[in-house]
């Protein structure tokens, strides 16, 4: 079969979008990949039999109906309506961001059915508009449901095949990746990571919070390009933690299999590979994320007792280590945050997405 992936931008729809085609690669399917021209597929690449950019951008201020109105949504979708009478899928799968729009009009137009993936809590509007015309909708948070018009199922978010193995493997991988990053077997491990949007921040507080930590902590520290690095390394340095500290990491499973807590923005997608692991959490949300969806995550995880979460203007560097504390060495704080954030996990969410798009089972 041949299928349509539209997603990308930014890394919460690019990953999804990247596990499913993966998946289906796998199962011998031929993918047309539909991406922004400047997002993070520009610099990672796609695996497909065909790959296209899109010059497109976001609605700000103008709204979903002025974009479905602007130049650029019109070339975008004659492009694509060109695209797809050369390629012939058999279906659409669209991850949300500003490539989606064009790529699910274009199909439904086309007669292509159309599968909308929607990572977070509170969908995005542009997954919300293309419900309305979708064959089904795979959901990341079971509360996305009472946004997403017609047929909808729980999925989880398909998460790629080595985040899976890693947690299915993680005493092995974390044996082999604490000896890759020398450091010690003895020591609890912490692990901060920002995404793409909101490492700034974080960077900052831990600058201001490392005082406070415990020195029985080593830190693996994700700064995204911030140029925190030195400032962070000294932090640690001065209050004699051992830190690794990194840009970017691109086996990220390798970072989850030795984390005995983290601290993360509240992003869909860190929030189902941390659940994967099971790892106790403090979410601190983005507070700019459209329709404020990370704190809603959060606020989901939080009430069913999964993670912690603070907001941004409210969390201060001591707090932030007496949170860890807790996280790192209360046992029954630990276990029960555990127990919980494993039971939201999804590790088959990728099987169903491909299962039900190839016509193997029902949405």
């Amino acid at each position: 079969m041949r299928f349509l992936i539209a997603g990308g931008g930014t890394g919460g729809h690019y990953f999804p979008a990247l596990a499913v085609a993966e998946a289906l690669r796998e199962d011998g399917h031929s993918i047309l990949y539909v991406g922004t021209g400047n997002g993070i597929e520009r610099k990672l690449g796609f695996p497909s039999n065909r790959f296209l950019l899109l010059n497109v951008s976001g609605f700000v201020g103008r709204g979903l109906k002025g974009y479905l109105s602007s130049f650029k949504f019109l070339t975008s979708t004659i492009k694509l309506l060109n695209e797809i009478e050369n390629f012939q899928p058999d279906g659409a799968v669209v991850f949300g961001g500003y490539a989606s729009l064009p790529s699910g009009i274009a199909s439904f137009i086309k007669k292509i059915p159309v599968y909308v993936q929607e990572q977070n809590s509170v969908p995005g509007r542009v997954n919300r508009f293309l419900s309305k015309f979708s064959k089904c909708s795979f959901l990341g948070f079971p509360r996305a449901e009472k946004f997403m018009e017609g047929k909808k199922l729980f999925t989880g978010n398909p998460l790629r095949r080595e985040v899976v193995e890693a947690a299915r493997k993680r005493s092995t991988v974390r044996e082999e990746t604490l000896k890759k990053l020398s450091l010690s077997n003895s020591k609890k491990t912490l692990l901060v990571m920002g995404g793409s949007q909101g490492a700034l921040f974080l960077n900052r507080l831990f600058i201001d919070a490392t005082p406070f930590l415990s020195r029985e902590v080593q830190v693996i520290h994700i700064t995204g390009e911030s140029k925190e690095e030195e400032k962070l390394l000294e932090a640690y340095r001065s209050r004699g933690i051992e830190a690794r500290v990194f840009t970017f990491y691109r086996k990220v499973w390798e970072l989850y299999s030795v984390a005995d807590c983290a601290v993360s923005r509240a992003g869909a997608l860190a929030i189902s590979e941390l659940s994967l692991f099971g790892i106790p959490t403090l979410f601190i949300p983005y507070p700019y994320a459209a329709d404020d969806h990370q704190l809603k995550n959060a606020q989901f995880l939080s009430e069913m007792g999964a993670a912690l979460y603070r907001k941004q203007e409210e969390i201060t560097p001591l707090e932030t280590a007496e949170i860890l504390d807790s996280l790192l060495f209360s046992i029954i704080e630990k276990e029960r945050l555990k127990e919980n954030f494993l039971s939201f996990s999804k590790p088959e969410a990728t099987e169903i997405i491909v299962e039900v798009i190839c016509g193997k089972r029902g949405c």
